[in-house]
């Protein structure tokens, strides 16, 4: 069986990408991307092969904020993790990690802003480990400490019961 496309002509084409606004529901903005595509030379139409849809799909996904699939990648194996232990540490399915690697799937915006802190460091690991499984807990975490002034908290999640301790908080304004 031969290939019906072996006569299209290679073209470089500009294709409109429209990135949602945060709700979802309008278009924010929309920005012209360069793609190879093939050209049927009986009608002129084009084509874009799955090289171009995924070009494209990733500029969306950048100009989103996304993070990339090798990101997601590479920030697992930065924090020396399974996809299981991820997975397990964000509270989602196995799978769904595995298809925000492969680029089958992106995550949502909320669950991306999460992933974003962690590859900033914004957000501690041991953090998102306690959270995990709140059973290690013996009393809910408090967002201000007493006397309001704010200061991080330090958690030990190695122990069946963690201690949350408040670090030194004078000469610190409330």
């Amino acid at each position: 069986m031969s290939d019906p496309t072996q006569n299209w002509k290679k073209v470089i084409t500009k294709m409109p990408v429209h990135v949602p606004s945060l709700d979802g529901k309008t278009i924010q903005e929309t920005v012209m991307v360069e793609v190879e595509a093939l050209q049927n030379p009986s009608d002129g139409e084009i084509y874009l092969p799955g090289e171009a849809l995924e070009k494209l799909d990733a500029a969306k996904a950048r100009y989103m904020g996304l993070l990339q699939p090798d990101c997601i990648k590479e920030l697992r194996e930065r924090l020396e993790l399974t996809q299981k232990e991820m997975s397990s540490l964000l509270q989602i399915g196995e799978k769904t990690w595995t298809r925000w690697e492969t680029g089958r799937e992106r995550p949502s915006r909320s669950l991306n802003l999460l992933l974003h802190a962690v590859y900033d460091g914004k957000v501690d690991i041991c953090y998102l480990q306690l959270m995990s499984k709140p059973a290690l807990r013996d009393k809910p975490l408090r967002a201000t400490p007493p006397g309001g002034a704010r200061v991080p908290f330090t958690f030990d999640v190695g122990t069946a019961s963690p201690a949350m301790t408040e670090k030194n908080y004078e000469g610190l304004p409330a």
